[in-house]
């Protein structure tokens, strides 16, 4: 399979409301495949509208109860279920629970309804009880090699990197907000630095970014689907030339810590600079919702 014709799905989930932003996903999915799409991609934390970042208030007890095991929750076991009807791959996240911790993952489910990839972000900041994932790595595919990242970790460079090294050729990026022409103009350089597609789903818009730079797909606008045809055969002559003249045995600075305010230990736990963040990011998001409910109050 060297052509993928990739829809994606531009939506806003609502906070806590699973049931709703999977029947919506649910129907969007539907239209991109009527439009022809193989591969459909839905936003970041799609079906609990980002619980764990737009919440000031949210309470871990509650985020454990709608949080989704992976492969037995309930809501992937049903996008299973759509992705086999459909015959179709189907990217979505939501919050995960392995174990007693929580995670912001994405799975890639194939037609046949099994899942092929599991990936948990990796720089999860301002996330309340979300630990980060620890592993970047690409997953083989019959359209070609494919890795994940989610939304926030699309701002390290060494993210990308590692994942291009690796010989990936299609980067999945599931977002929520934070995504703008900068942001865009920044993923161009991201793709073609690593030679790969670049496919974001936002919850206010989406782009594919081929791998010479070039923008493929580019709307900033809320609740809509996009179908978009992705030709493979040409990430081979896109492979930038500069894998072959790196010298990883002058790179041993980038794995050492270089930053005093670490948002993360070794074992993956917040540190106090996190907890710093998290809770000035609460203070914030407390402060602009009585704001627009004044705004309201104000004009009714």
């Amino acid at each position: 399979m060297r052509r993928l014709i990739v829809g994606i799905v531009t939506m806003q989930g609502r906070l806590w409301k699973i049931e709703e932003n999977f029947q919506r996903m649910e129907a969007y999915a539907r239209r991109a495949v009527e439009r022809g799409a193989q591969l459909v991609i839905a936003p970041e934390n799609v079906l609990d509208g980002y619980v764990a970042g737009a919440d000031p208030d949210v309470k871990r007890e509650r985020m454990m109860e709608i949080a989704q095991e992976v492969p037995d929750g309930s809501y992937v076991q049903r996008g299973c279920a759509l992705a086999r009807e459909l015959a179709i791959w189907l990217i979505y996240g939501f919050v995960e629970r392995r174990d007693d911790r929580m995670y912001n993952s994405c799975i890639l489910i194939g037609p046949n309804g099994e899942i092929v990839a599991r990936y948990s972000k990796v720089n999860p900041l301002n996330e309340k009880f979300i630990t980060p994932g620890h592993e970047l790595r690409p997953f083989e595919t019959p359209f070609g090699r494919v890795g994940f990242l989610i939304c926030g970790d699309r701002g390290v460079s060494d993210n990308f990197r590692t994942l291009g090294v690796q010989g990936t050729q299609i980067v999945f990026i599931p977002m929520d907000g934070g995504y703008d022409p900068d942001n865009l103009e920044m993923l161009q350089w991201r793709a073609m630095d690593n030679g790969c597609y670049i496919v974001i789903a936002n919850t206010h818009g989406c782009g594919i970014v081929r791998p010479d730079g070039g923008i493929m797909q580019s709307r900033f606008e809320s609740e809509c689907v996009s179908v978009q045809r992705i030709e493979l055969t040409e990430i081979d002559a896109l492979r930038p030339r500069q894998f072959g003249m790196r010298r990883p045995d002058l790179y041993g600075p980038l794995v050492e810590a270089t930053e005093s305010r670490r948002h993360w230990d070794d074992e993956g736990r917040p540190t106090s600079y996190e907890h710093e963040q998290r809770d000035r990011w609460s203070e914030d998001l407390r402060r602009r919702e009585a704001a627009s409910e004044g705004t309201t109050d104000g004009n009714g």
